[in-house]
């Protein structure tokens, strides 16, 4: 008969081994992914500090007051392009250092006449009054859909604009789409750069990823926030590769997370996506605030036609000098905004998950996914742990330390690393 004390850590490890085998199966069998994701979500809101956000990304936000006061010279929603020609002159006189545009331009304008105050513009004048400034700023980063599967009402899309190879080589593993849909052709060939919009959606509704890459055939296309970095830093398309799970950007390391997709077009086939984790700074909340510096667009049109005629603008345009600025969405009924881990009342515009990605790639802080060694680690230690609370103590503190144990590290994802 073994003494009392052996025969509860044998008890104990017997108890931990089994533990960590069943939740190891558990995990193998993609059993535990839902309670991962919100575990997930927990911490993301847990870790989140908008102190980090960086002061140099702006948002300029399209609202539905902006929309409302815009209505007597532009219209209906959408607006002439017109409207964004001036938002981009007047953000060149600071200068901004770069401009995304967070809007599809893809089709032309085909409005006969605007009436717009004293002056009259063909949908024609007015996409060209953009390209315009689009060219004379030198930094714009348009946006390229890459969300349409290819076909609308039947017609064949891919005949519209071409857009030119930035030169990035990636390799077959990126995420390739049907089609990827660039502006007007005017736009494509006056922009700086090109930035997609594929956002995959997890099964439970939030956004936590995106593809930071998609291609079509040989060509590469970075995100709209990427892109936005890439140009901001200055980095070239040879000091872009992919390394594994990796994109390496020079000293940067954008770590991936390899994720089983069903295709689009026949679900009983499954390829895998190599995603990266969305750093969010913080949430956009219901009471307006934000990590990042916001204006309304409604503002800086109002300070553009201020100094036009000789007075003192409304919004300094000093503001967004040498500052990266995300112009997009955020206005109820329009479908840019998304639910995130911060939770459904907390919907986050478009733009800022692309100014969360550019935040990262610029600050080289990401969401690095654990290692299977670190993993099962984890696992094994708080399951022994268990086994030993359960044998040795009472059951209230052996129940009060489990919980404790078990409040620690995720099973797939650990808590936001630089690198």
């Amino acid at each position: 008969m073994l003494p009392d004390p052996i025969r509860k850590l044998v008890a104990a490890l017997g108890l931990g081994v089994l533990a960590a085998l069943i939740v190891l199966g558990l995990d193998a069998t993609r059993s535990l992914d839902i309670a991962e994701l919100k575990s997930y979500d927990w911490r993301m809101r847990l870790s989140a500090d908008a102190s980090l956000a960086s002061r140099d990304i702006v948002l300029v936000e399209i609202t539905d007051a902006t929309i409302r006061d815009g209505s007597p010279i532009f219209g209906h929603w959408p607006w002439p392009r017109v409207a964004f020609s001036l938002t981009l002159d007047f953000l060149q006189r600071a200068p901004a250092k770069v401009v995304a545009l967070d809007l599809l331009f893809t089709e032309p304008d085909t409005v006969a006449q605007y009436d717009l105050g004293d002056q009259k513009m063909s949908g024609s004048e007015s996409d060209g009054a953009l390209a315009d400034s689009v060219k004379s700023s030198g930094n714009v980063v348009l946006l390229a859909d890459a969300v349409n599967e290819g076909l609308v009402g039947g017609t064949d899309i891919t005949s519209h604009a071409k857009w030119r190879d930035p030169g990035y080589r990636l390799g077959p593993r990126i995420e390739e789409r049907p089609v990827i849909l660039p502006p007007l052709q005017p736009l494509t060939d006056a922009a700086a750069g090109l930035g997609e919009n594929f956002l995959a959606i997890d099964g439970d509704g939030p956004a936590r990823r995106m593809q930071p890459f998609v291609r079509k055939g040989e060509h590469f296309l970075p995100s709209l926030g990427i892109a936005a970095a890439l140009q901001a830093g200055g980095f070239k398309p040879e000091d872009v590769s992919l390394d594994g799970d990796t994109i390496r950007v020079r000293d940067r390391r954008i770590p991936l997370v390899p994720l089983q997709v069903k295709e689009a077009r026949d679900p009983s086939k499954t390829h895998d996506q190599l995603p990266m984790l969305i750093d969010y700074r913080a949430p956009a909340l219901p009471d307006g605030s934000s990590p990042y510096r916001r204006y309304e667009l409604r503002h800086i049109l109002k300070s553009e036609q201020q100094l036009e005629d000789g007075e003192k603008p409304l919004v300094d345009p000093s503001v967004f000098k040498n500052k990266i600025v995300f112009v997009g969405l955020n206005a109820s009924g329009l479908g840019d905004v998304f639910v995130t881990p911060f939770g459904s009342t907390a919907r986050m515009p478009g733009i800022q998950l692309h100014a969360s990605m550019a935040d990262s790639l610029l600050s080289n802080h990401f969401i690095r996914p654990a290692s299977d060694t670190s993993r099962v680690l984890a696992v094994s230690i708080v399951a022994l742990s268990v086994g030993v609370l359960t044998a040795f103590l009472p059951f209230t503190t052996a129940a009060s330390g489990t919980c404790r144990s078990c409040s620690g590290p995720a099973t797939r994802w650990c808590s936001t690393t630089r690198g």
